[in-house]
């Protein structure tokens, strides 16, 4: 019978052909070696089945799971219900790791006997060349118990987190109901159980950054963000958390109120003013949205008509 490995890496595909083989061979290339690699295609059209059963025909540490589309969430529940390892780690197949990667994630299991979800520091990455760190050096890592800068933000990147299999699952796995953000969902779930986190301020992980429409993702991000919070503030037996999820919400709607004012603004401009005001009137602390409300609604007396187009852009480009 074959060895139970320690860690089992999760890695889910969508027409990923193209990038997909520079992930598994960093993936392959890591200096630990007890893992098994668990590659989900998620009824790809293009070559990505091939990529990776050229990678399993080479390495008995990878294997593939082919289902019908249905979204990430459901692709890693698939590999979650197979893997047999002690940890589970994620990778995406646009991303990279660097070598030694789970060798420190390993090293700080053993430094601390109660942590049960493990992070790096990573790069963002266009892919050519880094672009700049997650975690500055001026940033506290948020290792011990994070639940109070979790509801704030996910401040972990999914692609560096090496978590105990048991909470995974004892956490219900992956919310297929969720678009984005599925990651944050489950880890403020695995919060509610007890998550001690250990982290290292070294990059080891790239996360690709892909050009395209970014005011477009900005709004679904945002809308999944406060369908993360209201599901997660409804259902949190930490009462403590309660004021700080409803802080966390507030600033999410008005992030939302806002990322739908920048998608107006070339389409339907005149409904911009209404959308920064909902904004302001959600977290009315936050002066800039009363600012910028002023600046794209300035009354025509005193020359709007000349002044919100330029207003507008420079916004957009702020904010």
């Amino acid at each position: 019978m074959p060895k139970t490995p320690l860690v089992s890496i999760i890695v889910p595909a969508f027409n990923a052909a193209g990038v997909i083989p520079d992930a598994l061979a960093s993936v392959r290339n890591q200096t630990f070696e007890d893992f098994e690699t668990i590659i989900v295609d998620d009824g790809s059209t293009d070559g990505t089945v091939a990529v990776a059963r050229s990678f399993c025909a080479t390495d008995a540490r990878f294997s593939l799971l082919q289902r019908v589309h249905s979204g990430v969430s459901v692709a890693r529940n698939a590999a979650l219900a197979r893997a047999r390892g002690q940890w589970i780690a994620f990778q995406d197949a646009d991303d990279i790791w660097l070598p030694q990667k789970l060798e420190r994630q390993v090293e700080l299991s053993r430094q601390d006997p109660r942590a049960n979800f493990l992070f790096t520091n990573f790069f963002y990455w266009d892919g050519v060349s880094d672009l700049y760190l997650n975690y500055a050096a001026d940033r506290l890592l948020p290792e011990g118990d994070p639940a109070h800068e979790l509801v704030l933000a996910c401040v972990y990147g999914n692609l560096t987190v090496m978590v105990k299999r048991d909470l995974v699952l004892r956490a219900g796995l992956f919310d297929p109901a969720f678009v984005f953000a599925q990651d944050w969902d489950l880890w403020l779930r695995i919060a509610e159980l007890g998550l001690w986190a250990r982290g290292t301020r070294e990059p080891l992980a790239r996360y690709r950054r892909w050009p395209g429409n970014q005011t477009r993702r900005k709004l679904d991000v945002a809308e999944w963000d406060v369908r993360v919070l209201e599901k997660n503030s409804r259902a949190t037996r930490r009462a403590q958390l309660r004021p700080i999820y409803a802080r966390s919400l507030a600033a999410a709607r008005t992030r939302l109120q806002c990322a739908r004012a920048r998608s107006l603004l070339e389409s339907h401009p005149e409904a911009v003013p209404a959308a920064v005001w909902r904004a302001w009137r959600l977290n009315p602390r936050h002066l800039k949205w009363l600012l910028w409300f002023v600046l794209v609604a300035w009354p025509k007396s005193l020359g709007g008509c000349a002044t919100a187009p330029i207003a507008h852009r420079k916004i957009f480009r702020k904010w």
